[in-house]
């Protein structure tokens, strides 16, 4: 008869999430895993089958709270266009005060170039932040938030690949001062696109 967990797979994978940040897959040993997660070699692997697969689990959940709760706020109530704003300063004070190490998502997409596993579970995060920002650009121009000519396909792809773009430059110190810059773009593009009486 199997024995029963003796630890929390929820709090694994949460400490799991500060480890692969902050020092990478790579640099993230099994004894490391396993003296700073209180989790035995044996109930580590039997419960994710090795390091590879704790990490693939954590990058899944991890990354899927973050979408999740992105989504929610481009889905809320109220106006679709100011929901969008909000996300995107949102991204920008994220980007500004993560740790130095960066982001889970972001050391992911540039650690792990090689690991076609690792890279579908991201690919899927973005493709899904992506289509949030569509949806949310599209009930925009019914409501006459944005112009009829607007391209909420176009306007999604470039907010996504910006706001992750930021993600990466929080590696480089003082990048504050270009983040800002490029919310300040991505803000004025928006404004861009509605409709503006006269013109």
């Amino acid at each position: 008869m199997a024995r029963p967990r003796s630890f929390d797979e929820s709090q694994v994978l949460e400490g799991a999430v500060a480890m692969f940040r902050e020092q990478g897959y790579e640099g993230t040993s099994v004894p490391d895993l396993t003296a700073k997660l209180g989790i035995c070699r044996q109930s580590l692997y039997k419960t994710f089958g090795d390091k590879h697969g704790l990490y693939l689990k954590v990058l899944e959940n991890w990354g899927q709270q973050e979408v999740d709760a992105n989504l929610e706020l481009l889905a809320a109530p109220g106006s679709p266009l100011e929901n969008v704003r909000t996300l995107i300063r949102g991204f920008a004070a994220m980007a500004t005060t993560c740790p130095n190490e960066g982001c889970l998502t972001v050391t992911a997409m540039v650690e792990t170039r090689a690991d076609a596993e690792a890279l579908a579970i991201v690919e899927g995060h973005v493709d899904s932040l992506e289509q949030g920002f569509r949806m949310a650009l599209e009930k925009a121009r019914e409501e006459g938030e944005l112009r009829s000519d607007a391209r909420p396909d176009r306007l999604a792809r470039s907010l996504t690949t910006a706001v992750y773009g930021m993600g990466v430059l929080t590696r480089l110190p003082g990048s504050g001062p270009r983040i800002a810059d490029a919310v300040s773009v991505m803000l004025e593009t928006l404004e861009a696109a509605t409709p503006h009486p006269g013109r």
